[in-house]
């Protein structure tokens, strides 16, 4: 359950914190707060310097909160002097400390007002005060509790209250859509409310979707009802709100929230906004970080509703009520993937299709790829099929980068693929290839069959529930005819017998008949008018009820007798005027009551029309012998004629129910007519005994309309039947025939011809036109029915000149008067109608406009607007001309707007005229709007063009005609008072005209302004054209560039690049206006190639280079050099020279250019460009197969190119000279480590190839020796040596040339064993001799030496004091006594040096005889002492990513354990600092220095004695 507060207006007297003393009487000035909704009094109308009045930077939040919550609201309070702060509620005080408590923080400056443990009954509107003796400042905030649970003290509550009446405390809030636990079970085929809730929220596009998805095909009556509904809707949001619009229904965001936006203004601030979800309350928060699931937010005007966290249980249908009134109703769907998308394999440059079926229609997906949301633009193209089911995006031009992972999203449903995107392998490299035509990837399955399966379904679906609705409706109509009741049949025979008898009764007395008989107007049954016909006899016409809205009158008569008028609709039917004192008979009214016959002068009653509701019509008495006409009943009730004595006949008014209508009997031989039956009934002739014809009316339902039989063989007249039921005629026996009336459907009833010179009557058309009987010359009747359809009825031919009777037209056709022989004119029988009505107009405000009618005859009419009669004059004119009735308003005004309508009769035709304005500009932002926009290439472009709010405003923009849509590159913001056009990223090709329109129902009005985008100017027109070129002179011309970027080239850049150079050299520039260049510093026979540049303020162009170079003067080329020789072959190589040419032509040799051509072939081939000479007269031709014979040319190249070919040389093969073997840069000797591998490389050249052979001391080699030969190298490998393979090997080349020998040692050794023990011995003063026994691999290796060191007391180094030592003694010199001395003794070979031997020492102490102490104890000296820091940590500032060092030095014994910390955090054991302790110098190295490297550094040194410790910061720096 959910608690709405009650929201009040204002603050009552009483109310408010201390209304002693916060009393009403300090009235100030009202201020306006910077923060909304805040309300400030200022009580002085100037405010002393420095002083402020209160204010609210931070106004307290409404909040929605569960029962039993911690709820509180908070508020910064800003004035000078500091305010004092109340709280306080609407209805109750806030006085009670436990439910209400008021904190104030002076850090933060807050005003916290709490509520702990919240209960319903606090849910209320509170009031935030603020008062200082400059002023008073207020806000309100709303407080709504959400319930829980079902309270057992409600229920007694709730029943007193509903015995005291209060039912609005009883009822809860709910929405008009009811929940679905609570839907009533619903009739079949009933239209949901959804649907109406739906289309007062939508988009008119939208329309027909929504009743496609509901099942009604019934447009106009939907959009009747609509038009109703809303007028009644937005007559109640008027109450609460204004200026309504932009409605956007609910839509998933690429967030993953889903949310729906309206804007308007709420006319009181303190106004509730309630959410619904299928007709349920949803609890909401305002604010943006809370925890809830919903939340509305306000920008601005805009209110925004979004939700997060989307299941599929959050579809449903929802909607936002400010107070009681509905503003706004959407749908959220869920739909899901029929077909989802797959992995698409794509080449470069190939498009990549991914698609997929959805199970609902649904206009747009959202697309993402790699984790982006895609839009429509030139990378990527969004499609969707007709039915809107399939759903595809192509990827264009997929390049490797556009790889990952692409998705669909369709509300909370997604699927996601995978696009891999290969090289194209057989593409060139260094050269960008075409993009490919051809399209990679889809679903695999075929979509169209999927999406037709489920378009099936939903058509089924869709075409149940319009069944369902056709099937409720006729039920309901069924239903509706059944529960009239039956005994309207047995009541009409009663009546009949009745008029029976009185009719023999006045028979007796009757008086002669009159020799006119009566012509009857049939029952007009639609909105047009029905009136009996003119006579000039003097006998009556009478006239046929109106069986709609407007009203029936009888006609006008000469003699005075009777005009019947029988008004069939709600209006009032009343007789004619008669001259005789005789009645005016009325016609039934069609309502509920009943309609009676007036008061006439003689006495006799006046005539009863029928009552066409549930009551009865019937004829009265008349005593002059004038007939009592009876109109047509036309519900459940009975219409027959009334009695007559003069023998004139007593027409019965058509029952228009399940009754029975009837004529009544006459004597005297003239017609009794029985109006149709209009329902279930059956309507039929009464018996005539003079022969003269019974005519029956036509039944109107499912009944049978027949003509009663005759004596005479005159014809008995059958009503047309108007609905499923038969229409004939009845039996004649003079052989005339009996005419049908006509049939009430699409057809045509006329009345036949007759040779008597009788009428036939045509059975009535039922419809929305008239049917009038037409005036006859011989008195005789012409009846013309009532008109049932929309077409016309009149009468047909008759031989004797008396107008046909026209039967009712019951379709759109029309019947009209026939052709008469003794008259050159055909009566037309027709009624006036409307042939050109009213229509909703637009007009513009002080325009005239203009409103016509036309009729088809010439008949008088009326104006009215808003129901109020209109006459000429206040600038209305009306008009007549014939039959066209004008309308003119000479300077319409917003008071003309209305309702227009033009009576004339029962006819009539409306149409709303609507007052406005075109929309238009306002000077001064027009001419800003019209001011060129310029922007350079790449930059954004941005049109921006206010205008007054108005409704019904469409705003589009256009560029060079062409409207512009939102997406891709463009941009468009259409807020109420202005839009803004922005284009992105333009490009030269967007400039033109940008164009934007205002378009409401009274016009448009277009501001243009332009955009012109700047660029570079296009390269200057080519081709360049040489004008003069002289051995001192090139002249050039070119033409301007297409394009001039938008701004006027200034000027052009003239570059030159000499033949056979890379350089391009600047020669200067010219004016825009000159377009030709003459290079004066050229030299004859040069070619020369030229490039010009065009420039403008925003840069230079691209270039235009000339095709060809351009020679200065004429060319001349060199003549012929000498005939090349061959130096010198190889297989590689081949040596040319030859002699320069003997004339040169005057011009300088630059080089030369080498040809050759293959034995065998006649192909001459370069091998040097003309670009690239040859500057030398020899050149070495690399470019040769082996065995291969080529013969060579040279021509010489000057500055106009290469001259004549000198004579081929003779035949070379490219093959090696024969040669005695030689060897390449041997080595001698090579030391190799025992149980190592032996490899002895030796490169030789010999032509022909040589025979190898290898030697071990001048004997051939062992076989685990191996040997390798390749060309030019021949290796001895020995795989795992030994001491034995030390030997001097021998390699000998022969060939057929000579031979050649060369020899290696190789040694095969190792780490030699130490040397023996060693001795010292001192031969004479200061001197030592140092003998020692010889390694044991002396024997072994004869280039083993010895190494000795030296050690003494004084320096403690050792120093090598002997070197290569290849005797076992050596004397050490300068001993010095009272120093020690020791010697070490190495032996040392090719892989280096083996053990030391040690000496025994020498020198002070070696022969020192020991003292005892005779019994004196010495004392003991200690080392130990606690750590000190010797040298402390330094302050470092090293940037980010260098490298850092940090050291101290430390003491102590015993050696202290030295610890890091960094911001006292051990960092010993992180691998991020590398840290060592060397002798008491403590290091700390870091690689890379990083941000959170930053801190303070502290070592700590801790021993058994103690501890020390020092600290330093580092400070890293960006």
């Amino acid at each position: 359950m959910f608690k709405r507060t009650k929201v009040t207006d204002g603050t009552a007297t009483g109310q408010g914190p201390d209304a002693e003393n916060w009393d009403g009487k300090e009235v100030g000035f009202r201020k306006k707060s910077k923060v909304p909704g805040v309300m400030i009094t200022q009580y002085i109308e100037k405010l002393p310097e420095g002083k402020s009045h209160p204010d609210f930077t931070r106004k307290p939040i409404a909040l929605t909160i569960q029962e039993g919550k911690f709820a509180f609201f908070k508020a910064i309070v800003t004035g000078d002097p500091k305010p004092t702060v109340v709280w306080s509620r609407n209805n109750g005080d806030v006085s009670d400390p436990a439910r209400y408590q008021s904190k104030y923080d002076p850090n933060s400056n807050e005003h916290t007002f709490e509520m702990p443990h919240v209960k319903p009954d606090q849910a209320d509107t509170y009031k935030c005060f603020a008062k200082n003796e400059y002023g008073q400042a207020m806000v309100t905030v709303v407080l709504n509790v959400i319930e829980v649970g079902f309270k057992m003290t409600k229920a007694p509550q709730q029943q007193a209250e509903v015995a005291n009446c209060n039912f609005k405390k009883v009822l809860k809030r709910r929405s008009k859509v009811v929940p679905k636990a609570e839907e009533p079970e619903k009739k079949e085929g009933e239209i949901d409310p959804k649907f109406w809730e739906l289309l007062m929220s939508a988009d008119k596009k939208d329309y027909e979707r929504i009743c496609a998805e509901f099942g009604v095909t019934d447009f106009r009556w939907m959009l009747k009802k609509l038009n109703e509904m809303k007028r009644e809707r937005e007559e109640e949001q008027a109450e609460f709100v204004k200026n309504l619009s932009d409605l956007k229904p609910i839509h998933i965001n690429a967030d993953g929230t889903a949310s729906f936006e309206l804007e308007f203004d709420l006319l009181d601030p303190s106004s509730s906004i309630y959410l619904y979800k299928d007709g349920e309350m949803i609890p909401y928060t305002k604010e943006l970080g809370d925890k809830m699931k919903h939340c509305l937010r306000k920008v601005g005007r805009k209110y925004i509703f979004s939700m997060r966290d989307l299941m599929p249980e959050d579809a449903g249908f929802y909607q936002l009520d400010v107070e009681d009134v509905n503003m706004f109703s959407t749908d959220f769907k869920m739909v899901d993937f029929l077909v989802k998308i797959q992995e698409v394999k794509a080449m470069e440059r190939e498009d990549a299709v991914f698609e997929c079926v959805i199970s609902a229609p649904l206009s747009k997906l959202m697309w993402f790829g790699k984790n982006m949301p895609l839009e429509q633009g030139d990378k990527y193209d969004i499609e969707v099929s007709e039915d809107k089911l399939i759903h595809r995006l192509v990827v264009k031009d997929c390049m490797v980068v556009d790889k990952g992972i692409y998705a669909a999203c369709a509300g909370i449903k997604s699927c996601n693929a995978w696009l891999v995107v290969e090289a194209d392998k057989g593409a060139p490299k260094g050269k960008k290839t075409a993009r490919k035509t051809t399209r990679a990837g889809g679903s695999g399955t075929d979509l169209q069959k999927v999406a037709q399966e489920q378009q099936q379904i939903l058509d089924k679906e869709r075409e149940e529930r319009k069944e369902k609705i056709k099937a409720a409706r006729e039920a309901a109509a069924e239903a509706a005819a059944a529960e009239e009741p039956e005994k309207t049949a047995d009541s009409g025979a009663g009546k009949d017998k009745g008029a029976a008898v009185k009719v023999e009764r006045i028979d007796k007395t009757s008086v002669a008949a009159t020799t006119t008989v009566a012509g009857d107007s049939g029952s007009g049954h639609s909105a047009g008018k029905a009136s009996g016909g003119a006579k000039q006899d003097g006998s009556h016409a009478d006239a046929g009820g109106g069986h709609s809205a407007g009203k029936a009158s009888g006609g006008a008569r000469k003699d005075g007798s009777i005009a019947d008028a029988g008004g069939h609709s709600a209006g009032k039917a009343s007789g004619g005027a008669k001259q005789d004192g005789s009645h005016a008979d009325a016609g039934g009214g069609h309502s509920a009551g009943k309609a009676s016959g007036g008061a006439k002068q003689d006495g006799s009653p006046a005539d009863a029309g029928g009552g066409h509701s549930a009551g009865k019509a019937s004829g009265g008495a008349k005593q002059d012998g004038s007939h009592a006409d009876a109109g047509g009943g036309h519900s459940a009730g009975k219409a027959s004629g009334g009695a007559k004595q003069d023998g004139s006949h007593a027409d019965a008014g058509g029952g228009h129910s399940a009754g029975k209508a009837s004529g009544g009997a006459k004597q005297d031989g003239s017609h009794a007519d029985a109006g149709g039956g209009h329902s279930a009934g059956k309507a039929s002739g009464g018996a005539k005994q003079d022969g003269s014809h019974a005519d029956a009316g036509g039944g109107h339902s499912a009944g049978k309309a027949s003509g009663g039989a005759k004596q005479d063989g005159s014809h008995a007249d059958a009503g047309g039947g108007h609905s499923a039921g038969k229409a004939s005629g009845g039996a004649k026996q003079d052989g005339s025939h009996a005419d049908a009336g006509g049939g009430h459907s699409a057809g045509k009833a006329s009345g036949g011809a007759k040779q008597d010179g009788s009428h036939a009557d045509a059975g009535g058309g039922h419809s929305a036109e008239e049917a009038s009987g037409g005036s006859r010359q011989d008195g005789s009747l012409a009846d013309a029915g009532g008109g049932h359809s929309a077409g016309k009825a009149s009468g047909g031919a008759k031989q004797d000149g008396s107008l046909a009777d026209a039967g009712g037209g019951h379709s759109a056709e029309e019947a009209s008067g026939g052709a008469r022989q003794d008259e050159p004119l055909a009566d037309a029988g027709g009624e006036p109608g409307i042939t050109s009505g009213l229509s909703d107009i637009h007009a513009i405000r002080g325009q005239p406009a203009e409103l016509t009618v036309k009729m088809n005859t010439d008949c008088d009419g009326a104006w009215f607007k808003d129901g109020e009669p209109l006459k000429s004059g206040g600038g209305i004119s009306i008009t007549k001309d014939a039959n066209i009735h004008k309308l003119t308003i000479h300077s319409c005004r917003d008071t003309d707007s209305g309702l227009l309508r033009f009576v004339s009769g029962d006819l009539s035709t409306e149409g709303r005229i609507t007052v406005g304005d075109v929309p238009e500009f306002d000077e001064d932002d027009l001419h800003k709007f019209s001011k060129p926009v310029i922007v350079r290439v790449g930059q954004n472009a941005a049109f921006k063009m206010p205008f007054q709010p108005q409704e019904s405003l469409t705003v589009s923009w256009f560029k060079d005609g062409t409207e512009l849509k939102d997406g891709g590159g463009v941009k468009i913001v259409r807020e109420p008072n202005h839009s803004r056009l922005l284009l992105r990223d333009c490009l030269r090709s967007d400039s033109g005209e940008i164009k934007i329109q205002l378009k409401n129902p009274f016009g448009a009005v277009e501001a243009t302004s332009q955009l012109i985008v700047l660029d570079r100017p296009g390269p200057p027109e080519g081709p360049v054209e040489t004008v003069e070129t002289t051995s001192s002179v090139i002249e050039i011309k070119w033409n301007p560039p297409k394009d001039d970027g938008g701004s006027a080239v200034t000027n052009y850049i003239i570059e030159r690049q000499e033949r056979g150079h890379s350089l391009w050299t600047k020669l200067g520039d010219v004016s825009a206006e000159k377009t030709s260049f003459r290079d004066r510093n050229v030299t004859h026979g040069k070619k020369y190639s030229y490039r010009i540049y065009a420039e403008n303020p925003q840069g230079l162009s691209d270039s235009l280079e000339t095709a060809d170079s351009i020679m200065a003067g004429i060319m001349i080329l060199s003549g012929p050099p000498g005939k090349p020789k061959v130096v010198s072959t190889s297989k590689t190589c081949i040596n040319l020279t030859w002699t320069p040419p003997e004339d040169d032509k005057g011009v300088p040799i630059i080089g030369y250019q080498v040809e050759k051509r293959k034995k065998d072939t006649n192909q001459w081939l370069a091998l040097n460009a003309i670009n690239e000479p040859i500057e030398d007269v020899n050149y070495a031709v690399k470019d040769v197969t082996e065995g291969a014979e080529y013969e060579f040319r040279v021509s010489a190249i000057n500055e106009s190119g290469a001259g004549d070919a000198s004579p081929p040389s003779a035949m070379a093969c490219a093959k090696n000279p024969n040669m005695r073997p030689c060897f390449k840069d041997p080595e001698d000797f090579l030391v190799v480590r025992a149980g190592n591998s032996v490899r002895v490389k030796i490169s030789y050249e010999a032509e022909p190839p040589p025979h190898i052979t290898w030697l071990k001391d001048d004997e051939p080699i062992a076989p685990w020796i191996n040997v390798i030969n390749t060309e030019g190298m021949s290796q001895l490998v020995i795989p795992s040596s030994k001491r034995s393979d030390s030997a001097i090997y021998t390699i000998k080349a022969k060939n057929s040339v000579g031979e050649a020998f060369f020899d290696v040692e190789v040694r095969v050794t190792d780490e030699p064993k130490c040397p023996g023990p060693v001795e010292l011995e001192q031969t004479v003063y200061g001197k030592v001799a140092v003998s020692w026994v010889p390694s044991p691999d002396q024997e072994l290796d004869d280039r083993l030496y010895y190494v000795v060191s030296q050690h003494d007391s004084n320096t403690r180094m050792w120093k090598t004091v002997a070197d290569r030592l290849f005797a076992n003694t050596y004397t050490a010199h300068n001993i010095l006594p009272g120093i020690e001395y020791h010697f070490r003794v190495y032996a040392k070979n090719d892989m280096g040096l083996s053990d030391p031997s040690q000496s025994p020492t020498w020198g002070a102490n070696s022969n020192r005889v020991p003292i005892s102490s005779n019994g004196v104890s010495s004392m003991e000296i200690s080392f130990e002492r606690p750590p000190s820091i010797l040298v402390p940590l330094k302050v470092h500032t090293p940037p980010k990513g260098y490298q850092l060092y940090m050291t101290c030095a430390v003491r102590g014994c015993p050696t202290p354990n030295v610890s890091w910390y960094l911001n006292n955090t051990c960092i010993n054991s992180d691998k991020n600092y590398y840290i060592t302790n060397s002798c008491g110098v403590c290091s700390m190295y870091i690689l890379r220095v990083r941000e959170n490297d930053g801190g303070e550094y502290r070592v700590v040194a801790v021993n058994s004695l103690g501890k020390a410790e020092c600290s330093t910061k580092l400070t890293v720096r960006d």
